[in-house]
């Protein structure tokens, strides 16, 4: 790759951080549809044309950014082999709670009443498929509605504490907090019902 391209790629990515940034802080403000083009480049100081370069609109933006955080996440899942996880989840809860913690304030945002309320839908259908191939011989004798609300029951209280670890502007360890999800998945969906 030529120096010239590099420059040009920093330059990009620099641009779009900026304007991640600039939607972070409105989003905390208010919702998505009230933030205009015009107010989000005043932020980031930087003119309109910039942001069409790279978006059609707010929307579009927000729709992107959700993206690349769903094929970060992805490369986490796929990261992590389907044996290791039936015996243990706790190393892809780590990886997930050191991802939030690095991409905290838009992880606060999304999660929050100004963010996209889709997310954390997308969210869960995009690993509830992975999550039972994972568990399905661990809850074996489930019956599939019962793994439905086992499911909801992990996912749900997961983006819980995630939307609480945040709010407190990640306080615990990557690790305290992956221990006790752990913890926690493991009693209220793999563990046989007493």
């Amino acid at each position: 790759m030529s120096e010239e391209l590099k420059k040009e790629d920093r330059r990009v990515r620099r641009t779009k951080k900026l304007l991640t940034q600039a939607l972070t802080e409105l989003l905390q403000k208010k919702q998505i549809n009230e933030i205009t083009v015009k107010e989000l480049t005043d932020l980031a100081d930087m003119n309109r044309g910039t942001f069409y370069l790279y978006y059609r609109d707010i929307f579009d933006m927000l729709e992107k950014i959700e993206a690349e955080l769903f094929q970060k996440l992805d490369t986490i899942a796929q990261s992590h082999e389907h044996g290791e996880l039936t015996q243990q989840v706790k190393p892809i809860l780590l990886d997930l709670f050191h991802f939030i913690s690095e991409n905290q304030e838009m992880c606060r945002v999304l999660l929050s009443p100004n963010g996209d309320m889709n997310f954390l839908h997308r969210l869960y259908e995009a690993i509830r498929e992975r999550c039972r191939e994972i568990w399905g011989d661990q809850v074996g004798g489930v019956s599939e509605k019962e793994f439905d609300y086992r499911y909801s029951f992990a996912v749900f209280g997961c983006a819980g504490m995630i939307r609480e670890w945040v709010n407190r502007n990640c306080q615990e360890t990557d690790l305290q907090m992956a221990e006790l999800a752990d913890r926690m998945i493991r009693r209220g969906t793999i563990d046989p019902v007493g």
